[in-house]
């Protein structure tokens, strides 16, 4: 009777897991999953597509940038959610730059970038090899079309060669004159917010977030000069308006990582196989760079799900579900929110059978907190810019809290919603940052820029022998 009961049991559960796989593979998709799986719209497919450029930007200096990123691309097309790029080919990376970021131009955190720049004006202007290569193709590419495409696909491109030639080309400007240093600044920050707001990919997103970053940095540090430089000063205005809905969305990159895991759902890809401890060596310097956490690109890729046989266990209603929580993830990106929905909260699992509570006890839970925060983190720097600015021009009040008061809600603080908070012992003004507790403008945990007041401006002598109380008349 045991042996019975257990065959019985058996069979059932063969043809209730038989029934789980097959009666959703007939149904159609809802309109949601369908619209998550639409690629965007391309127009630039060719080698002179900026994106191919930047694929192949640390080839060798006589192969050209575009064709070389153009023939990696295509590499992958024809498994693009489980194929990595191919850069171990010869002439592909000959000018890889291994060392880190900040020994390559120490002068860009300096206390004075602007003396150093001009220092180093000799010095830059002999630039030869590999600096001289990668900041001339660095020019190129900011002229270029830039279309995105990544989308759908598993490989990262090196991004290391272009932050170094972003940093030389800017640090060449201003060694020959503050206004075209100032010219390429705004060019550069006009480009990547560009990319930003075009990205489809979580690590293109990512890397326009490190560039505009950087920027704002030397930005900051120009502005926190005891004597702020005329010409500076003169062509700051509107540099660093706030991010628009497009730049702060996650839609692309959202639907890029669903996309992935339908796709790898379909075709049986092991996942689980490439997340190991070793990271994507591109991965793990974006992640290093902007100051991720280490598993952050891991925790937004979809593991493999079960499988017998080599059949994939997740069923239609298990993706339609994903589907309805990705839809929301948009929806609240672009609408300002500043916490995420939880899959739980917008799909539960009761409509789930006993067979499938079995294979998917719990849906797979994306960690997308820690780029929907840096994104907030790049808003509040640029809010905190544009206060510096405000800040250093002439102005009747002459306090920071009544400049604060001044320029009112204008440039608030994105993570708690209420003005900009000053710091008088730190000569301060910052965002609470992420956490949203006031640390008192400590950079481990607020975001903060110095904050510096010009002086009045002292009234004109009058040209009559009138009093000098006497106001002049217009």
């Amino acid at each position: 009777m045991k042996h019975l009961i257990i065959g019985i049991v058996v069979v059932w559960a063969f043809f209730q897991l038989s029934s789980l796989i097959w009666s959703s593979k007939g149904q159609s998709p809802s309109p949601t999953f369908t619209r998550l799986l639409e690629p965007p719209q391309h127009h630039s497919v060719g080698p002179e597509n900026g994106y191919f450029y930047l694929l192949g930007f640390a080839a060798d200096a006589s192969l050209d940038p575009g064709k070389v990123g153009h023939e990696i691309w295509l590499e992958t097309n024809a498994t693009p959610s489980v194929s990595e790029f191919n850069y171990d080919k010869p002439g592909r990376s000959d000018l890889q730059i291994q060392i880190p970021i900040n020994q390559v131009l120490p002068a860009w955190d300096s206390e004075n970038p602007l003396t150093e720049f001009r220092n180093m004006h000799a010095r830059i202007q002999a630039l030869s090899g590999r600096d001289h290569i990668l900041s001339t193709r660095y020019e190129r590419w900011l002229t270029m079309p830039f279309e995105d495409m990544g989308f759908g696909h598993r490989g990262t491109p090196r991004f290391t060669e272009m932050l170094v030639a972003h940093r030389l080309y800017i640090a060449d400007g201003f060694s020959r004159q503050t206004a075209l240093g100032m010219e390429r600044l705004k060019k550069d920050l006009y480009t990547w917010r560009s990319v930003l707001r075009d990205a489809t990919t979580t690590a293109t997103k990512v890397m326009a977030e490190i560039v505009i970053a950087d920027d704002l940095h030397l930005l900051s540090t120009l502005l926190s000069q005891p004597v702020v430089n005329k010409t500076v000063l003169a062509m700051t205005p509107n540099i660093a308006p706030l991010l628009t809905t497009a730049e702060s969305s996650l839609r692309w990159p959202l639907q890029h990582q669903f996309t992935l895991g339908v796709h790898a759902d379909r075709v049986g890809t092991p996942i689980t196989e490439r997340q190991t401890d070793s990271l994507n060596p591109q991965e793990a310097w974006l992640i290093s760079t902007a100051r991720l956490p280490k598993q952050a690109f891991r925790h937004i890729a979809h593991p493999r799900g079960p499988s017998i046989l080599g059949i994939s266990l997740q069923t239609r209603e298990t993706w339609e579900m994903y589907a309805t929580y990705y839809d929301a993830m948009i929806r609240a990106t672009e609408t300002g929110q500043s916490i995420l929905p939880k899959i739980h909260e917008l799909a539960g699992t009761g409509h789930q059978g006993i067979m499938e509570s079995i294979v998917s006890p719990g849906p797979f839970e994306p960690d997308w907190d820690p780029f929907h925060h840096q994104l907030r983190e790049l808003d509040a720097r640029l809010r905190l810019a544009s206060l510096q600015v405000a800040l250093r021009r002439p102005s009747a009040h002459t306090t920071v809290p009544n400049r604060l008061a001044q320029v009112g809600s204008s440039y608030y603080d994105p993570f708690s919603g209420l003005p900009m908070l000053w710091s008088p012992t730190q000569k301060k003004i910052y965002s609470v940052g992420k956490d949203r507790f006031d640390d008192g403008g400590d950079t481990s945990f607020d975001i903060s820029v110095p904050a510096i007041v010009s002086p009045v401006p002292a009234p004109r002598e009058s040209r009559s022998s009138a009093p000098t109380s006497q106001s002049p008349h217009h």
